[in-house]
């Protein structure tokens, strides 16, 4: 495990694109990069596949691994992992479901669409460890009470479920990841003792919450990742949902009680720490960004209006300049949520008022908004800038308002109260500057067409 390997373990939660696209549409899609060759993981499956069992299910002890944050984005979401030891044959395997390849044909496409690839692998469970301890990420084990023949019964499901026809899944951030997969195999072979704990009212969050908790040292990506969650991001999710989480599962377990001829006992047998917290500390709630959003658009709208007041030139170009490029970016971003919603498996973007905020008007404006601000424009690019530019706005004042009625618009304030403000004050800015024009214009083409009827 000396060079990186184009095959990667995926945290839980999600990661959607490539710059503009990966603040709107990066909601934790995987990416716990692991050292090693291709050839190497093989063998490692085929080492885990062939002889786990060979001394009997009595030698078999099942941990879960969970690995806290890291340093980029896509490690902020964590990971999970099965390990399977028989110590009697020395064989020593951590499984995962969070393997993906950037490089695999049509990968970009799958992601877009919602039909992201991925698949589950064993690793020997040593070099994974030692790869997120020099990462100083955290790694804890829970070592879990398992019977003889729940233990049995996991191994042959891993085993199954490692082979080439049955390894790939879909991949879905919230709901379908490596760490609800492990959730579920542990429930199945403990007879549904997982689920029976974890599916009542937790702690409150949201599918929302959480990303925002977890990709709090992302401010910026982390408001392109609101902006594109609809309301249904906003649903208060049980223990159970909640474990879409690694650090959550890993909590949730320490509760768990199994039934057993004695009576219930922890299904966590022991805890251990195989590497130690770095740097990298798990927020305890979500930022609020709104705040300073608001302060942000509302600042941003003043200083336009004050510029536009001035009548110098220069300002009006740099009005005219950013007008353009906000719209620009405000339609681009928009359109993706709203394509994302109608066309794609991207199930939590749908119903998303956060469209409203950037219509296809903007895409016209990207360019018509500087077009109306050039001299000699003519008064039907003045006249259709300043239609675009007020429904842009009217939208926006919609979004707002959408926020009054439950369901309807997503549970974070923060884009409107950046958008609107920026919105209405770069309308208010093109009709200063074209107030005269236009009637100019007109009453330049009544005199050239000559007097009216009974006119003299």
């Amino acid at each position: 495990m000396t060079s990186p390997s184009r095959r990667r373990i995926a945290g839980p939660a999600s990661r959607a694109l490539l710059g503009l696209v990966v603040a709107v549409l990066y909601i934790p899609a995987g990416g716990d990069r692991v050292a090693g060759a291709q050839a190497a993981g093989r063998r490692a499956e085929v080492a885990a596949t062939a002889g786990l069992t060979a001394a009997g299910p009595d030698s078999i002890v099942v941990s879960l691994l969970t690995i806290g944050q890291g340093a980029e984005l896509f490690d902020r979401f964590g990971h999970t992992s099965i390990r399977v030891r028989n110590d009697a044959v020395g064989l020593d395997s951590a499984w995962n479901w969070g393997m993906y390849d950037f490089e695999s044909p049509g990968f970009i496409q799958r992601f877009l669409t919602g039909e992201t690839r991925y698949w589950m692998a064993g690793f020997p469970s040593g070099l994974l460890v030692a790869y997120y301890r020099r990462a100083n990420r955290e790694v804890q084990e829970q070592e879990l009470a398992l019977t003889s023949a729940e233990a049995d019964s996991l191994l042959r499901f891993l085993r199954w479920n490692a082979e080439p026809a049955n390894k790939f899944y879909r991949y879905d951030y919230y709901l379908d990841n490596c760490s609800t997969r492990a959730r579920d195999a542990l429930d199945a072979v403990t007879g549904g003792a997982l689920r029976g704990a974890m599916a009542g009212a937790a702690s409150g969050v949201t599918w929302r919450s959480e990303t925002l908790r977890l990709a709090d040292a992302f401010p910026a990506i982390a408001f392109g990742m609101t902006f594109a969650l609809g309301p249904r991001a906003d649903a208060t999710l049980t223990t159970w949902e909640e474990a879409f989480v690694p650090m959550r599962l890993r909590d949730a377990l320490r509760g768990v009680r199994v039934a057993r001829p004695g009576g219930p006992e922890p299904l966590v047998r022991v805890e251990h720490l195989l590497a130690p917290q770095g740097p990298f500390i798990e927020a305890a709630a979500p930022p609020s960004y709104a705040p300073f959003a608001a302060v942000i658009g509302l600042a941003i709208g003043i200083v336009l209006l004050v510029l536009r007041r001035t009548g110098i030139a220069a300002a009006d170009i740099a009005i005219a300049g950013f007008g353009s490029v906000w719209h620009l970016v405000l339609g681009v971003a928009g359109t993706l949520v709203l394509l994302a919603g109608l066309f794609t498996r991207h199930y939590f973007m749908g119903a998303n008022a956060s469209v409203l905020l950037g219509t296809p008007a903007s895409l016209a404006l990207a360019w018509l908004y500087a077009a109306a601000w050039r001299k000699g424009a003519s008064a039907r690019t003045a006249r259709a800038a300043i239609a675009l530019a007020a429904l842009a706005a009217a939208c926006a004042v919609a979004a707002l308002f959408a926020h009054a009625v439950p369901g309807a618009s997503p549970g974070d304030w923060a884009p409107v109260a950046l958008v609107l403000p920026v919105h209405l004050a770069l309308a208010v800015a093109l009709v200063s500057a074209n107030r005269a024009l236009i009637p100019a214009v007109a009453a330049g083409r009544a005199a050239r067409s000559g007097p009216a009827a009974g006119e003299e």
